[in-house]
Order: structure tokens, then sequence, then C-alpha cells
């Protein structure tokens, strides 16, 4: 077997490689890698540094044009890829190769070695390995080799490391919903490029939707005609499609980046826009318009007809031929069965396959799409409603809904991609929702993101092997633009590689701070529109027990920032005052604080207005007790002086779930009360409503007979009423004296007919009780 000279140099390059001793300082890659390295020294790219190579490997070749292209943008010249035979040596040189590569590697495993004025060499057993190394040098690089110009004087000097990777899940994804909102050919690449500089693999593409339907298929043209387009509201016309020469340019541009697409089809629910173009495939003929507002709609495909079926075959058979990879998603989620429990056809299904209920007959819909997908080779992926009914034998489910679906599948032997709306839904707001742009509300931040763990303690490790990974979504309601889509992934998505790549035990929260900076400076030259929250300064109002007064605390993620504060309402300037421990505040005002580093403002401006009223501190019993994913804090949290914004996820809020509210506070003496005002909040689309009814008891002796009624309201705001609000209820005294306030507020009951929730526990949401 000829042993070629070149593997022998590499071999040599390695020994000296590991003989260099390895100082443990970090540097700024994305995602963490499991060994990284600086040794001394240092290496320049110059004009006449060459790329060594096997030039007959054309998919290892691809991989250094790809670096060359970087080149050739920023430093205005290209290096010269010269096939490794070719050479005796290569000092001064890049080396890119297969050769020698550590067969137990995984596909994706590489090496990057950087000898201080000797060589670069990149080292995988196959090319997807190779350009993961790649991505790792262009970090490494000063952050203008990203430049799409020419960059003058560029100095391509990067330190000595040694660096060895590999991932830690195999489904690093991100998820892009191009239907509620149309997005540019271009962004979707630029999307794709962010992904691969971050060793993300794995593109969900939802392609269909009530909203709209955005891939050609050639055999049912009504889809893109009739099913693309919407009327909106105002009554302009909206919509957008790709066409299949487009979508064959996404697929090869994301499989040149390693990156494979995953189309969604969505069935049997969210396809309204399918309903408007071809009426006969629902269960009551239409006709249909295609939706313009967003949440689930009662019509489906009916699950009865045979067209139904021979229709998506039929559409499924040109994506298939479209997407080359193995995992065609079919939704699956969010699908009504009212439709079904009315529908002859349906009905009629339901008795001749000898199916319980609807439930059964979801389960029957999937498992015959996947029947028709493994007869095509490849497998079917969807929402965790999937499990309903019963799962498909080989299906794969992606948990949405928390991690229990995933944890169920798993243990039942299915592979499962974790994507949680708590960890992995990029359409939640990233910051307080004061600082941020309309978003459809939650609240995930990047903190949130890093700090998820997609293999759960409850599954043990065989079922652990079916965790094939996690994946941020980005659900575009309220994202109607390139910008703002980058604004709601960036820097989240950073956050999210780091999880789906690094070990476990590297995972380091301070460190990835410090290496977000870093970034940052990238994603400028690449003109990335990222939220930088992650600077925002957090105001910490506390109740002193001792001092009997209310202490404000600030802090920031980042130990080196400075913050500066104002207590008018002002803005915040290098003029203002800074923070530097905890202080008493004298009186009631409006708190607005943010972070300088080196001089310079970063993240937004944070506010918190407090008010020092009677009440502040003062003990509280409740009468039944308030949900626990939304306490705002616990008991105290309605008299702290904080009152709550439109934002239900602020911290500010506490949540009643179908009950009543009932407490009392004590003021710990008598006193004269001139004015009583309470906040509710209304949020029809978070199944938040006001009560129904509200009362004000006030007593002198806190025994139950002693209360007295002193107001009594009844809501005036319909239920209807979707846009968020904070209701004030506020009544003046002029003769009112009294220790004990007991407040009652009723539950509206169930959420209304109209209600998606029709018929599930309301909400009412709270805030603080301000007595003066």
């Amino acid at each position: 077997m000829k042993v070629r000279k070149f593997a022998l140099i590499i071999l040599a390059m390695m020994t000296l490689a590991t003989c260099n001793p390895p100082s443990p300082e970090d540097i700024n890659i994305i995602p963490q890698p499991v060994k990284a390295y600086v040794i001394p020294g240092s290496f320049t790219i110059e004009p006449t540094t060459r790329i060594i190579t096997q030039t007959e490997n054309e998919d290892v070749v691809k991989v250094c044009e790809y670096f060359n292209a970087y080149m050739k943008r920023a430093a205005g010249f290209e290096l010269e890829i010269v096939d490794d035979e070719a050479v005796a040596s290569f000092s001064g040189d890049m080396v890119i190769t297969t050769y020698n590569a550590d067969t137990n590697w995984s596909t994706e495993a590489y090496s990057l070695q950087i000898q201080g004025g000797s060589s670069v060499v990149i080292q995988a057993n196959c090319a997807t390995g190779l350009f993961y190394g790649v991505q790792t040098l262009l970090q490494i690089l000063p952050p203008e080799i990203l430049s799409e110009e020419v960059v003058e004087d560029i100095d391509l000097t990067i330190p000595a490391v040694n660096i060895s990777d590999y991932p830690r899940f195999e489904w690093r994804g991100m998820h892009l919903d191009v239907c509620r909102h149309f997005f540019p050919l271009e962004f979707i690449k630029e999307y794709l490029d962010l992904m691969a500089m971050y060793k993300m693999n794995v593109f969900h593409w939802h392609l269909t939707e009530d909203q709209g339907w955005r891939i050609e298929i050639k055999k049912y043209p009504g889809l893109t005609e009739i099913g693309a387009w919407r009327t909106e509201p105002d009554g302009s016309r909206y919509g957008g499609y790709y066409t299949q020469d487009e979508i064959r340019e996404i697929v090869a541009y994301a499989a040149e980046r390693n990156i494979t697409v995953v189309p969604e089809i969505e069935m049997p629910g969210h396809c309204v826009s399918t309903l408007a173009a071809y009426p006969e495939l629902s269960c009551t003929g239409g006709p249909f318009e295609v939706a313009n507002i967003w949440g689930v709609k009662e019509d489906v495909y009916c699950a009865g007809n045979e067209k139904t079926f021979e229709f998506l075959e039929n559409v499924l058979l040109e994506v298939m031929e479209l997407f080359p990879g193995e995992y065609i998603h079919v939704g699956g989620d969010e699908v009504p069965k009212t439709r079904w429990e009315n529908c002859r056809k349906c009905q009629a299904r339901i008795r001749k396959e000898g199916l319980a209920n609807e439930y059964e007959l979801q389960s029957y819909f999937i498992k015959r799409m996947e029947k028709f997908l493994n007869e095509h080779d490849r497998k079917l992926i969807g929402w965790d409603e999937i499990l309903e009914g019963g799962l498909a034998p080989e299906a794969t489910v992606m948990s949405w809904r928390g991690e229990k679906g995933g944890i169920e599948a798993a243990q039942m032997g299915h592979d499962v991609v974790m994507t949680p709306g708590d960890f992995c839904y990029f359409d939640h707001y990233q910051a307080d929702p004061a600082t941020q742009p309309k978003a459809i509300g939650g609240l995930t931040t990047v903190k949130d993101v890093y700090h998820y763990n997609p293999l759960s303690a409850e599954l043990n490790e065989a079922e652990k092997e079916h965790i094939l990974g996690a994946q941020g979504n980005l659900w575009t309601e309220y994202i109607a633009t390139p910008e703002y889509a980058e604004y709601m992934a960036v820097p989240r998505m950073l956050a999210l590689a780091e999880v789906d790549w690094t070990r476990e035990s590297r995972i380091s929260w301070p460190r990835f701070l410090r290496k977000l900076e870093h970034h940052f400076a990238i994603l400028d030259i690449l003109d990335v529109n990222y939220c930088d929250a992650v600077f925002d300064v957090e105001i910490t109002p506390a109740f002193d027990e001792e001092a009997k007064t209310v202490m404000i605390s600030m802090g920031t993620e980042f130990p080196d920032a400075e913050i500066r504060y104002t207590l008018d309402g002002s803005e915040p300037g290098l003029e203002s005052p800074v923070y530097d421990t905890t202080f008493k505040l004298e009186k009631s005002g409006s708190i607005r604080a943010r972070a300088f580093i080196e001089g310079e403002m970063k993240g937004n401006v944070t506010s918190r207005e407090v008010l020092l009223h009677k009440a502040v501190g003062k003990p509280i019993v409740y009468t039944g007790s308030y949900d626990e994913r939304y306490t705002a804090g616990g008991d105290q949290a309605l008299v702290n002086g904080l009152r709550g914004s439109e934002h239900y996820r602020d911290g500010n809020w506490q949540g009643f779930s179908g009950s009543d509210i009932e407490f009392v506070i004590d003021l710990e003496k008598e006193m004269k009360i001139s004015a009583i005002t309470i906040a509710f909040l209304q949020n029809a689309t978070t199944w938040i409503f006001l009560p129904s009814g509200l009362s004000i008891l006030v007593s002198s002796s806190g025994a139950e007979g002693d209360f007295k009624v002193v107001k009594k309201f009844l809501t005036s705001v319909p239920m209807e009423t979707k846009e968020a609000m904070v209701q004030d209820y506020a009544w003046n005294f002029n003769d009112l004296n009294a220790r004990y306030i007991k407040v009652v507020a009723k539950n509206p009951g169930p959420c209304p007919n109209w209600h998606p929730g029709s018929g599930s526990p309301s909400w009412v949401f709270v805030d603080e009780v301000v007595i003066e």
C-alpha cells in the first residue's frame, strides 16, 4: 500500500503539536469546542500562503474554495490551491485534508492546529468536518475577514492554537415560518449563512399555513394562484411563494454549507390556504378565503375523503423531488375535531377503520401519510400532537408543548427533537417587553436558551439516545421584515448553537457572555440586526423589613459594565450617577438605568416605577393560591410598590387560573384611607380576562364577620377586547378608617364559545394594590 509523503508530514506535525505545552486560555469560538488551547506563537496568512489539499477530492476542494471566497472579498486575494503530491513541505501554508484523520471521528469532527510561524492544518475524515474546521478558523481570524468589501491593510495574523472538536447532538436546527410573513430568497440565504457559521445543520422551512401556501406545486397551480395570497384587513393583497427552481437553489445553497433542509407541509390542520383553492378537500365544501388573522382555524382536511389523501400524496411526490433529505415534516399540530365530529365522511371512516374517536382518526391520518413516506424511503416528523390517538410506528416527534411529548416519545423508543416553547421559541420576547418591539408574548431570554439541556433528567441513558438535539423556532405572526427576523433570532441562535454542539461540562454562561461581545463585532461587520438586550440592567426593588423601606439594587450580566441611573424618569447618560451598591428609595419615582462599557452605551434603558404607599411591605394573606407559573415573586408581590405593564410575562403580574381571587392586607394599625387602586390585565389572546366582579371590604379587627363592603364593581370591558390593556379600578374615600383591606375578584368563568380556548379555564391577572 502506498504511503503518501504528505501523510507522513501531517503525522509529524500532529506529534509536534502535542509536544507544545498548552495554555487553558479561552478563545472566542461559538460554539465552544471540546478542546481548545492557545499555544505560544502566531501565524499570518499572506498572499504567498498556499492551500495544500487533495485536489482529486471534489468535496474537499469545495471547502477550500469556500474559504478562498472570504479571502477574495475581504483581503483582495485568493490563496493558491495546490495538490498535496506536488509539495515537499508546507511551511507557511495551510493544509486542509482528510489524510491521517482518526477513523473513530464522526463525520462532523475536526482538528485545527495553528503552529506559530509554521502552518495551519485542518484535518477531518470527510469534507463536513473540514467545513466546520474552516468555520472555526474564520472565527479566529479578525472579524474583518467577513467583510463584503476589500479591507485595506487587513492583518490576517492569528494565535497559535490546538483544537479538537465534535458535536454533542446530530440535529442542530433553526426553523423559519415564511407563511405568516413571506421572506425573500436572499434573506433565506443570509439565514443559512448564519446557521453555518455557528455549525447548525438543519433548516426547518415552514412552507404551508392557514395564512399562505409558499411552495410551487405544478400539479395544483391553485395553491400558488390562490393559496399564496391573502387579503389583509385593510384591503391590501399580501403574499408570495417560491418557485421550484428557487427551492432547488436554496436546497443546493444549504447543502454547500452542510445544512439539510426539512420542509414542513401542514396536515391535517393549518390548511385554510389549501382549502381556499380546493374547497372539495374540506368537510364542509367551503367557500374559504386565505386567513388574514392568526390563531387556530376550525376547518381542516377531510379525513374521510379519499381525494384528500390523493392530493397530499401528489403534493409530497413533488416535495420529495425538491428536498432530498430523509425527513418530511407534516405538522400535525393544533387540529380541531369539530368538523370531523359533524362530517358524514369522517364518521364513516371512523366506523370503517374501527377507530374509537376523532383523536384516533388523526392518528389514522398521520399513520397513513407515514406509510406513504416510508414507501419512498423518507421519514415522517411532526409536532408532538401526533402522539394523540397513537403514534405512527416510525415517526419522529418534535416536542414543542414543553418536554412532556418528547419524553413520552423517547420512552416509547421514538426519536425526538426538543423544541419546548419556554426555551426554543424565538418569537417570544427576549427582554423586558417594555423595551422591545411587539412580539407574540412569552419571555425567552438568551440566558434561558443557553441554560436549556435537551436531555431531560426523566430519561434513562438508553432513552436519551433518542434525543436527536434541539431546534429554535421563529414563528412570524409579528415578524414582518428580515431585519426584525434577525433581531428575534440573534443572539438566541448563538446560545442554542452552543447548547446543541458543546459538551454539557463545557457550558459556561460567563464565558459565553465574554465571547458574545466579540461576536457582536462579527455581526456588526455582517450587518446583522441583532438584539443586545443581554447588556440590560436589572433593577430590583425589595422591601427591607427592618428599615421598613424599599431598597434598590441593580445588576447586569457583564461584570465590567458600569451602571448609570436616574430617579426622576430622565434618560441616564455619562453624567448620571454610577451605581455601586444597594440604596434606599426615599420617595416614589421612576428609576431608569443603562449599562456603559468604556463610555459606550450598551443595551436598552430599563425602568421601574416604584410607588411608596401605605400597603408596601405589609402582611398579606390569601384564600386560595396563585398559579406557580405566575407568582410575580410571591406573597408580597401585590404590596411591593411595583406596577405591571401590558405584558403578562413582565414578572409583575400574579395569575389565577379558573378560580376567584381573595386576599386580606394587614396595614398593622388602623389608619385613614383616602384612595385604593387595583389593576387587572385584559389579554384575550392569552386567555387572560378582567374579573367579572370586584369587591373591596374593610375591617378594623380582621374578624370574618367584621368586614364591610365599601365598593363593589362589575366590569364593563367586553371579553372580546383582544388588545392587551391594563385596567385600573380606583376609588377615593372621604371618611374611611381601617386596618384590614379585603379584595375579592370573581373569575369570569371558562373561555367563551368564540375563543380558541373555548371551555378552558380563564385567567385573571392582578398586580399592585395601592393604598393611600
